[in-house]
């Protein structure tokens, strides 16, 4: 079996995209480390992964790590003509989950 490499995540931005693949637990711990560094974290999906950032989103919210601060919804446009829905959920992280994320993330 191949094993993949696990590689340190260092974001240089508030701006944590999304990937259809990322399974929802990943997602999550990702996230989380987006929150270390930063108090306010824009989640950004496309097309059929709107669904799971609201997922996430709404999990944060509900284990009271972030509020959701705002959602935003439009319609990207690409050069080949193509389009998709895209959303931008941005999370505020509550002084109790940075008091969290700072001791379950030891990075």
């Amino acid at each position: 079996m191949d094993q993949s490499k696990k590689t340190l995540v260092n974001p240089e931005t508030n701006a944590y995209n999304l990937s259809g693949k990322t399974h929802p637990r990943t997602s999550v711990f990702v996230a989380k480390i987006y929150l270390k560094k930063f108090d306010v974290v824009e989640v950004h999906a496309l097309g059929d992964t709107i669904s799971k950032a609201v997922r996430m989103a709404e999990q944060l919210q509900r284990q009271n790590y972030v509020t959701i601060e705002k959602i935003n919804t439009y319609t990207q446009k690409f050069e080949d003509n193509r389009s998709k829905v895209k959303i931008i959920v941005t999370l505020k992280v509550t002084a109790d989950g940075k008091k969290r994320v700072n001791e379950e993330i030891k990075q």
